[in-house]
C-alpha cells in the first residue's frame, strides 16, 4: 500500500514538469563546453545503450553554444524511474529556471519488478552482479558528448538506494563528480570501502529522523547514519567537522508543523571549493513530500560548487 500511495503521488507530481522540447535560444551562462566541439541544437533526448537507456531533459530555449551544469537524478530501489523520482522531487519543474541539462537513469530490473542500484552490501544488489559505477561514469562522458556541459559542474542527486549510489560514486568517480545531494541515504559501513576516491566530493546528507526504512541514526554493521556520513565526506574534503555551523531551520515539508528541517554546514577549513552539510527533518519520513523549495534550495547549493 505504501508503495502504491508513493508511485500515485509520484505521478500526479510528475504531471506538473517541464515538456522536453528543445527549441534552440539562449539563456546564458558560461561558453566553452567539454573540449570545444560543436554541439547540436537539436540533440537526442535519450542517451546510452539500447539495453539501459537514459531519458534526459534539457531547457526549453537550450543554447549548444553555452556550457550547462548537468544534473544526473537517481531513483530509490522500487518500480521507480529516473523521470518519476526527477518529477516527484520538484526536479523538473527548474529546469528552465536553473538551465539544467537533467539525465534520468534507471537502475536496473529485478524479478520482482523493481529497479535497483548496486550502490553497496546494504543496499541494494545482494548479488553484485551490475557494475553501475562504471554505467553512470559511461553515462555522465556520454552526456559531455552530446550536450554542451561544463565538467566542473557534475551534480547528482539520490534518494534512497539513489542516494547510496550516488556516495558510491563519490567514492569511485570522484574525478567527474562536482557535488551530491543524498536524499535518506548512507555509504559503506566499512569507511575503507570507499576507495579510490581521488578528489574530495562536495556532500549534502537530508534525512528525516522518523526514516523507518534507511534509519537516521544508522544501522551497526549495516550503514552509518546521517551525521556520520556527512562528516566522513566533509572530512574527506578537509573541513574541520568539530565545527560545524548552525544555518537555523527552514520549512521544506508542509505536513510538519514549522520549519522542521535544521540546517548544519561544515565549511570551516576545507579544501578549495569543497564544503558539506546535513539537512536534519525532524519528524521526517523516508518518502516526505516535500515543498517547491527543496528542489529551489537543493539545487541551489548544488550550483554553488564548481571546480
Amino acid at each position: 500500500m505504501k508503495n502504491l500511495l508513493a508511485i500515485l503521488v509520484f505521478a500526479m507530481v510528475l504531471g506538473c514538469g517541464s515538456d522536453d522540447s528543445n527549441n534552440a535560444g539562449g539563456t546564458g551562462g558560461n561558453t566553452g563546453g567539454t573540449g570545444g566541439q560543436d554541439f547540436s541544437a537539436d540533440p537526442p533526448l535519450v542517451i546510452g545503450s539500447e539495453e539501459r537507456p537514459a531519458e534526459v531533459d534539457i531547457p526549453t530555449d537550450y543554447d549548444p553554444t553555452v556550457s550547462h551544469p548537468l544534473l544526473m537524478v537517481l531513483h530509490g530501489f522500487g518500480p521507480f524511474t529516473g523521470r518519476i523520482q526527477a518529477g516527484f522531487l520538484g526536479i523538473l519543474n527548474v529546469v528552465d529556471e536553473k538551465d539544467l541539462v537533467v539525465l534520468l537513469p534507471d537502475g536496473t530490473l529485478n524479478e520482482d519488478g523493481n529497479r535497483f542500484w548496486n550502490a553497496t552490501e546494504a543496499c541494494c544488489d545482494p548479488s553484485d552482479t551490475v557494475d553501475d559505477v562504471g554505467y553512470l561514469s559511461g553515462l555522465i562522458e556520454e552526456a559531455k558528448q552530446t550536450y554542451n556541459i561544463d565538467p566542473n559542474r557534475v551534480y547528482l542527486m539520490g534518494h534512497s538506494n539513489g542516494g547510496f549510489m550516488s556516495l558510491r560514486m563519490a567514492c569511485e568517480a570522484s574525478e567527474l563528480i562536482t557535488a551530491i545531494v543524498s536524499l535518506a541515504g548512507s555509504t559503506f559501513e566499512d569507511p575503507a570501502d570507499c576507495q579510490p576516491a581521488t578528489v574530495p566530493v562536495s556532500v549534502l546528507a537530508v534525512h528525516g529522523t522518523a526514516d523507518e526504512t534507511i534509519a537516521y541514526e544508522g544501522v551497526d554493521g549495516r550503514f552509518p547514519g546521517a551525521v556520520e556520513t556527512a562528516e566522513r565526506f566533509a572530512s574527506a574534503g578537509g573541513c574541520d567537522t568539530d565545527s560545524p555551523t548552525d544555518e537555523g531551520f527552514v520549512d521544506l515539508v508542509p505536513d510538519l508543523e514549522g520549519a522542521e528541517t535544521d540546517k548544519v554546514a561544515y565549511s570551516t577549513g576545507c579544501d578549495e571549493g569543497i564544503d558539506g552539510g546535513l539537512w536534519t527533518i525532524n519528524d521526517g519520513v523516508h518518502i516526505p513530500v516535500f515543498s517547491a523549495d527543496f528542489a529551489d534550495m537543493t539545487t541551489d547549493w548544488l550550483l554553488r560548487h564548481s571546480r
